[in-house]
C-alpha cells in the first residue's frame, strides 16, 4: 500500500510538473492587443499593448501597394510594453490595409478613402451602418450570431449587430443591424441575464458591472436591439450585454419606446430587410448614474431609430427622434417621425453610409429627404 502511495504521489508531481509547464508555456505565447483596427481616411495615433515575457519583435506587412502609412514606436522589446502606432492620413481614392505582425500573431489594419461616396470603406459595407466620426474614444464592433467578433460570412455566418462604444461615457453611440423575417423567427424569449460583452473583456476595456443589478437611481437596463429582434438561443444572449445597455427612464422604456420597438418589427415582416440603426443622444446628457455599476454612465437626453426599408427594388426611410422622458411615454410614437436628412440635423450622425454607393446620390438624397408620412403609408 505504502508503496502504491508512493508511485501515486510520484505521479501526481509529474502531472504537476507538466501542468504548470504548459501553463508556463501558454503565458509566454505574446499576445497583441489593438483597440481599432478600422481607421477613417484622417489616420491618427493609437496605442497598442504587447503582453509577453520574452524577447519579441513587432512589424508591418503591407497587403497592397501602398506601404509606409503605418509607423510604430517600438519594433522589438521585451515583456509587457505599450507601442504608439501612428496612420497617415490617406489621401487616395483606393482603402489601404496592412498586418501589424507581432511574431506569429498578427492583427489586419484597414484605412477607408477620402470621397464621400466610398467613407464608409473603414467600416464594412453594409447598408444599416452610418458615417464613422473621426472622434477618439469611440470604437468600432460587430457581433456573429454566437455573440462572439464577427470577422466575415465565411468565418463567422451572419452578422448579428454592431456597435460604437464610448469608452469614456460607457454607451454605444449607435448599434446597427439588419432585420427581416427570417431573422425573427424563433420564440427562445429573454435570457434575462445581464453580462459583460466578451469583446470588450478581451482587450480589457472597461464597462459597466450590470449583472447584479440596473444603474442605481431608478434607471433601468434599456436594450438598443431588443431582445425580441433576436430569438435564437446565443443572438438572444448577445443582446443582453452591457455593450447594448443604457441607462432608460423605466415608463419610457417600458411604454412608448417599447411599442415603438414592436412597430418595427411589424415594419420588418413587410419587406425584405429593413435596416436598423438605433441610438442614444448623450451629446448633452441628464447626468451620470452612480458607479453602482463600477462607472458613472451618461443618462442619454433622447434616443433615436433610422429605419432604411428595401422591398424588391423599392427603398424608402424614416426616422424617430423621442426626448428621453416620463413625460411622453402615453404618447404616440409616431408624433416623433421625421426625415432621415431632419434626423442627421438633429443628431449629427450621418446614416446609411454606404447607400449613396449603392444607388447614386441622387436618389439616395431623394430618398432620405422624403416625407415620413407619405413613406409610412407604405410600410
Amino acid at each position: 500500500m505504502i508503496r502504491r502511495l508512493l508511485i501515486l504521489s510520484a505521479a501526481l508531481a509529474i502531472t504537476g510538473t507538466l501542468l504548470l509547464s504548459c501553463q508556463q508555456e501558454e503565458e509566454r505565447i505574446p499576445v497583441l492587443t489593438v483597440p481599432e483596427t478600422m481607421i477613417t481616411a484622417a489616420g491618427g495615433t493609437q496605442k497598442v499593448v504587447v503582453a509577453a515575457e520574452s524577447p519579441w519583435t513587432l512589424s508591418v506587412d503591407y497587403l497592397d501597394k501602398q506601404a509606409g502609412w503605418i509607423t510604430i514606436s517600438a519594433a522589438s522589446g521585451n515583456g509587457f510594453e505599450d507601442v504608439t502606432l501612428t496612420v497617415a492620413p490617406n489621401e487616395s481614392d483606393v482603402p489601404r490595409s496592412a498586418n501589424l505582425r507581432l511574431d506569429t500573431r498578427s492583427h489586419t489594419i484597414r484605412q477607408g478613402v477620402t470621397q464621400a461616396a466610398s467613407v464608409a470603406h473603414s467600416m464594412p459595407g453594409w447598408m444599416e451602418l452610418p458615417v464613422p466620426q473621426d472622434t477618439p474614444d469611440l470604437y468600432f464592433f460587430t457581433h456573429d450570431m454566437k455573440g462572439g467578433r464577427y470577422v466575415s460570412n465565411a468565418v463567422s455566418g451572419t452578422r448579428n449587430w454592431s456597435f460604437y462604444w464610448d469608452s469614456v461615457n460607457y454607451v454605444s453611440h449607435w448599434v446597427a443591424y439588419p432585420l427581416n423575417a427570417s431573422l425573427l423567427e424563433g420564440n427562445y424569449g429573454r435570457y434575462d441575464i445581464f453580462i459583460n460583452d466578451p469583446l470588450l473583456d478581451e482587450l480589457k476595456m472597461t464597462q459597466p458591472y450590470l449583472t447584479n443589478g440596473s444603474y442605481g437611481g431608478g434607471w433601468t437596463r434599456g436594450h438598443q436591439i431588443p431582445s425580441a429582434d433576436r430569438q435564437k438561443a446565443d443572438s438572444n444572449k448577445s443582446t443582453f450585454y452591457a455593450t447594448n445597455m443604457t441607462p432608460q427612464q423605466y415608463d419610457f422604456n417600458g411604454e412608448i419606446w417599447a411599442r415603438l420597438e414592436g412597430k418595427v418589427r411589424v415594419y420588418a415582416k413587410n419587406c425584405d430587410t429593413l435596416y436598423v440603426c438605433t441610438g442614444c443622444d448623450i451629446r448633452s446628457p441628464q447626468g451620470y448614474t452612480g458607479n453602482k455599476t463600477g462607472v458613472s454612465v451618461a443618462i442619454p437626453s433622447a434616443y433615436y431609430k433610422a429605419l432604411l426599408r428595401r422591398k424588391g427594388n423599392d427603398w424608402s426611410a424614416v426616422g424617430y427622434y423621442l426626448p428621453h422622458s416620463k413625460d411622453i411615454s402615453g404618447n404616440d410614437f409616431q408624433m416623433y417621425s421625421m426625415s432621415i436628412e431632419a434626423l442627421e440635423k438633429r443628431t449629427g450622425v450621418d446614416f446609411f453610409a454606404n447607400l449613396p454607393s449603392f444607388l447614386g446620390k441622387e436618389k439616395a438624397a431623394a430618398i432620405e429627404k422624403a416625407d415620413p408620412n407619405s413613406t409610412l403609408n407604405n410600410w
